[in-house]
């Protein structure tokens, strides 16, 4: 019998990473799909939204490259972790012990948990925020402070996060049914270092996160504790869509990994939380005694147009709608005057020819033009935007420009006459062209 050299405790951390691939890899492959394309015939490399818009005449390409780059990511993924983490002990320095309040601990994860994590949306908040290095907090609530994860950490922890990114980039490349999404390993270091660093916190902690490895990440560190810490609980916060009114409703992915620590669920409404039970959390929640609470999401919108100009409309971008969206834009100019805004998706960013079009792109996370329409597909804006009465025409996130170009008496009915006194209203496609969306937001 072959013994290990690594702990159980250490492969039972690789293991809860690999757990969070599993569900990075089904997210990655839903989003092929959503193009209208066959998973099987493109190279399978990470964050496909942000590359098949251009292999996707170029199936072929994108799997010679794949077949490339695999073999030479298998033998520099350990140099690169040890890159990294050189780079981090440069900016690193020993931390005095830090004081953790009873209130808990937000995690922020992405640049949506400022976003969403506000007095608006849930009050009393934890008054800590964890600050990975890589993502700097700006723009803090009153009261609130941030702890870096280097405070968290010590040198013998930095040299575990390298041994275990080392196991766990092994393990996939050689793991059945996973090995040919090797390239998904360059997370690694980054999410052990991070894991070491959530398991020093006392919690009640909270996470925007609904299901990818770092939902993963903290929901594993909360479970691994639940019969020693009993008060380190966890609270999810919907921060998108999870096409909760939709037909058929839900994600359209089936998860390999469910969450099985989450004690509080503040979600959108009750359609939602079905959702999440149903998809996202293990049966254990519910078990256990899932406490449930609502918040509507919404916006501050900016003043950016003109108030006796022509009609104002905001399309939500994303780069699998990007032909559409500049089909319906030709399509709108040639039936009058109008003033165009564009959002980006900010984890998709837009191709370089969305600028070159006549609309104004919208930067800035936190900047919402107050117009008099939406195009988008199912985001959260839809419903941010709706706090504010402003309707929107929804359309699935795989459209193509016929089908959008179909909605064109929608928009003009919605916006001619520009002030109307109809009740503000959500049009949608017809429920049997409609997808359902994994929104990554």
């Amino acid at each position: 019998m072959t013994t290990s050299p690594h702990s159980y405790a250490d492969l039972r951390l690789v293991c809860d990473y690999l757990r969070g691939l599993r569900n990075e890899i089904a997210v990655d492959l839903h989003a092929i799909e959503l193009g209208g394309l066959d998973p099987a015939r493109y190279g399978k490399f990470p964050r496909p939204s942000r590359w098949i818009a251009i292999f996707k005449n170029f199936a072929f390409l994108s799997r010679l490259l794949h077949r490339i780059s695999l073999p030479i990511w298998c033998l520099l993924g350990p140099w690169l972790f040890r890159y990294q983490c050189k780079l981090m002990r440069a900016n690193w320095q020993v931390a005095g012990p830090v004081q953790f309040h009873e209130t808990g601990q937000i995690l922020a994860f992405s640049i949506r948990t400022l976003d969403i994590v506000h007095a608006r949306h849930i009050d009393p908040a934890p008054r800590q925020w964890i600050e990975l290095p890589w993502l700097p907090l700006s723009n803090l609530p009153t009261g609130a402070e941030a702890i870096s994860v280097l405070a968290l950490l010590n040198a013998s922890d930095i040299e575990r996060s390298l041994t275990l990114a080392t196991i766990a980039h092994r393990a996939l490349q050689n793991r059945r049914g996973m090995a040919e999404w090797g390239l998904q390993s360059f997370t690694a270091w980054r999410w052990f270092l991070v894991r070491l660093a959530v398991d020093k916190l006392p919690g009640p902690l909270l996470t925007v996160e609904h299901f990818d490895r770092w939902a993963v990440l903290v929901d594993g560190s909360v479970r691994r504790t639940h019969v020693r810490q009993p008060k380190r609980r966890l609270t999810v916060m919907q921060h998108g869509s999870v096409n909760a009114d939709k037909t058929p409703r839900g994600l359209g992915i089936r998860l390999p990994t469910r969450l099985r620590a989450v004690n509080h669920l503040r979600a959108y409404s009750p359609a939602d939380v079905e959702v999440f039970k149903a998809e996202i959390l293990s049966p254990r929640c519910g078990d256990s005694g899932l406490d449930v609470s609502f918040y509507s999401p919404s916006v501050t919108l900016s003043d950016m147009t003109t108030t006796d100009g022509p009609p104002s409309i905001l399309f939500v971008g994303h780069p699998l709608c990007e032909t559409a969206h500049c089909a319906l834009l030709a399509a709108l100019r040639q039936k009058g005057n109008w003033q165009l805004f564009y959002k980006p998706h900010p984890a998709n960013p837009a191709s370089a020819h969305i600028g070159a079009h006549p609309w104004t792109v919208v930067e800035g996370r936190s900047v919402f033009p107050r117009v008099d329409l939406l195009i988008s597909y199912p985001s959260t804006m839809v419903s941010e935007y709706a706090t504010h009465d402003i309707p929107a025409v929804v359309h699935s996130i795989d459209v193509s420009a016929a089908q959008l170009l179909d909605r064109l008496p929608d928009i003009l009915q919605l916006t001619q006459p520009r002030h109307s006194s109809t009740e503000p209203s959500l049009l949608r496609e017809p429920t049997g062209s409609l997808k359902a969306l994994n929104n990554r937001l």
